[in-house]
């Protein structure tokens, strides 16, 4: 294995800046899907909204992303993993600044289409594009880094609401979203396309001296030979060959993996936060608010011990101890509505920081990792569209549903239905989820195809 020889490469400037660039992209996600966690609170007696028009302004930012992971797949084949990340910077100010100058309702919903499409672009190319640039041994590393700018997006956009809180400005939460935009636009034009799309488009030189700027060791030109056969081998793969014999399971793999990450219920957390809160006993938005302020933090934290454990303990067992910690903390949760004692609020937030932490140390990293891992070159792009279209899918599903399930299910009936889920995602998991540490996208090729 040609790969194996390159263990020893090392950091170098270039590749953090790299990183740190492109994972502005999942600061942005984090933040703008976030942000309306804690503006609802105010947008519903300004705009006067009711349980279905509340649900309707969360859920409709998920149709946009819908529609914008659909897109990416072509866009990152067609025009560059690097231009569609530019275009996702240029949509996030767009939205950002439609949201907090609108005076309609119409608007409102414009600015949250347009902020979602930008999400659903970056949750493609962001984590592509850190694949593709990242030596084996640091790719779980380097691609959960963006799983942990989600959670720092998530975490401050709750902290921005916390302190616009008292005044109730909804208007600048929705506005300082579109400042990371622009510095990852800015930054962006110091960056170069991914190696294997350079390859791929036969820019042999472009893409021998960029692997010279990302990586260092004596052996990192072994990875050229790799890389030169697996990109010339293949055409950019159709939509119909997705569906070989030979592709089948691994898609279904991811696609399952998608899906599971969503229907235990996490996003129902990040944007209802402050609600469930509300249910649980606090009495103020601005308690409900601190509340999910603390959970955010939790987030980042957890999220940190995941990417340092990734490429140390592996996929696979991150997957299974985050996925029983959830599902016992949704358990608890139940539970504590269930019985509803006195303590009920400090029980519901000790259970929400466990079920965030323990998503934070598997689902929500590690799906992303092995998203941009396991499929082949020729249809990665693609594969990796269908899956986040399928994850944005049943996001909107799940976050559309919850308010619906609370006045139905009851808030106990609805968070026991997670933890069932998540369940039978704990044995999906054991049963099909294969480990890729330490190997390179080109041997997790071979070993797929062969």
């Amino acid at each position: 294995m040609v790969y194996q020889k390159a263990i020893k490469e090392q950091w170098t400037p270039y590749l953090f800046f790299t990183v740190v660039v492109a994972a502005l992209g999942g600061l942005l996600f984090g933040y703008h899907t976030a942000v309306i966690s804690g503006a609802l609170i105010f947008l519903v007696p300004v705009f006067h909204l009711n349980i279905l028009d509340q649900g309707f302004v969360v859920s409709i930012l998920l149709a946009g992303s819908l529609v914008g992971a659909f897109v990416a797949g072509n866009l990152t084949d067609r025009i560059g993993r690097k231009k569609t990340l530019v275009f996702a910077s240029v949509l996030f100010i767009l939205g950002a600044l439609n949201l907090g100058f609108s005076h309609t309702y119409v608007l409102l919903i414009v600015g949250r289409l347009i902020s979602g499409f930008a999400v659903g672009v970056v949750s493609l190319a962001a984590p592509l594009y850190i694949a593709e640039i990242s030596p084996p041994r640091l790719r779980g590393t380097l691609v959960s880094i963006y799983q942990l700018a989600i959670t720092l997006g998530i975490l401050l956009s709750f902290f921005m609401d916390y302190l616009l809180s008292q005044s109730g400005n909804w208007r600048l939460m929705f506005i300082l979203g579109a400042i990371p935009a622009l510095v990852q636009l800015v930054g962006l034009f110091f960056l170069s396309e991914t190696p294997p799309w350079l390859f791929k488009k036969g820019l042999e030189t472009q893409a021998i001296a960029l692997l010279q700027k990302l990586r260092r060791g004596r052996n990192w030109m072994n990875q050229i030979d790799v890389m030169k056969s697996v990109s010339s081998s293949h055409k950019l793969g159709t939509w119909k060959g997705l569906f070989a014999p030979k592709l089948r399971f691994v898609l279904l793999i991811g696609l399952f993996l998608s899906i599971f990450q969503q229907i235990t219920g996490i996003n129902t957390v990040i944007y209802y936060a402050p609600k469930v809160f509300e249910f649980a006993g606090f009495e103020s938005a601005s308690s409900a608010i601190a509340a999910t302020l603390i959970v955010g933090v939790v987030n980042v934290l957890a999220t940190l011990v995941s990417v340092w454990l990734l490429d140390r303990a592996g996929r696979r067992i991150l997957l299974l101890i985050g996925v029983a910690g959830m599902t016992l903390s949704l358990l608890c949760l139940s539970g504590a509505f269930f019985l509803h004692p006195v303590w009920i609020d400090k029980i519901s937030l000790i259970s929400l920081m466990a079920y965030v932490a323990f998503f934070a140390i598997g689902l929500g990293p590690v799906t992303w990792v092995l998203l941009s891992e396991i499929y082949p070159l020729r249809i990665r792009s693609k594969a990796m569209t269908l899956a986040i279209f399928t994850n944005w899918g049943f996001n909107y599903l799940v976050s559309l549903t919850f308010l619906e399930f609370i006045q139905t299910l009851k808030p106990q009936g609805t968070f026991l239905l997670y933890a069932i889920i998540s369940l039978i995602s704990f044995w999906f998991i054991l049963r099909f989820i294969p480990e890729t540490r330490g190997k390179s996208l080109e041997e997790i090729e071979s070993i797929i195809l062969h």
